[in-house]
């Protein structure tokens, strides 16, 4: 199988199978494949167990998190501008993020993706720290708490979209409201 070839059966891997495992946590692998237009063979030679296509899954969702956000920083005008820049690019990824908050029912997290979640929590932290320097977040706030907080608003955020059919740009202006009012000084 050719290089462009395999990469299409990968993204469209990823792509049903966040689709269809957020829906049935129990369908089978020849089931994704099928959702995904995607031989049975193709699938077992790329991932040869579930749990390594979930885990693939999770690694892509983590990766598309981190390509997204690449730009923040240089065009983010402040720290709290970053801020709302963050939940403004991040919050219509719903399908991703239900995936991975459910990502416990299907194993222990693997290395790989403890070492993506423990650099994207430090990246930022660095950034609720030097928004504290500068004053345009309350320095006596845990800097875990407001690190809690985003976590929580991005929850709220995916929650209000299915649940309430709020609009991605409504769910991150209503999450930057909730968080500029609790964290600023």
């Amino acid at each position: 199988m050719t290089d462009a070839r395999i990469i299409k059966s990968q993204r469209a891997l990823m792509s049903a199978g966040i689709k269809a495992l957020n829906k049935n946590k129990g369908i089978t692998l020849s089931e994704i494949a099928k959702e995904a237009g995607v031989g049975r063979a193709t699938l077992y030679r790329l991932y040869d167990t579930k749990e390594a296509l979930v885990e693939a899954i999770a690694i892509w969702c983590l990766q598309t998190f981190d390509e997204e956000t690449k730009t923040i920083e240089d065009s983010a005008s402040s720290y709290l501008h970053a801020f709302e820049l963050l939940f403004e690019v991040l919050m219509p990824f719903t399908e991703e993020f239900r995936f991975l908050s459910e990502l416990e029912y299907f194993s222990e997290y693997s290395p790989n993706i403890r070492a993506i979640t423990e650099q994207q929590d430090n990246t930022l932290r660095e950034l609720i720290e030097s928004a504290k320097l500068a004053g345009e977040i309350d320095p006596s706030i845990p800097t875990s708490w407001v690190l809690n907080l985003i976590n929580a608003l991005f929850h709220a955020g995916w929650c209000q979209q299915e649940q309430n059919g709020a609009s991605s740009k409504e769910a991150s202006e209503l999450a930057y409201v909730s968080f500029q009012r609790v964290v600023t000084a």
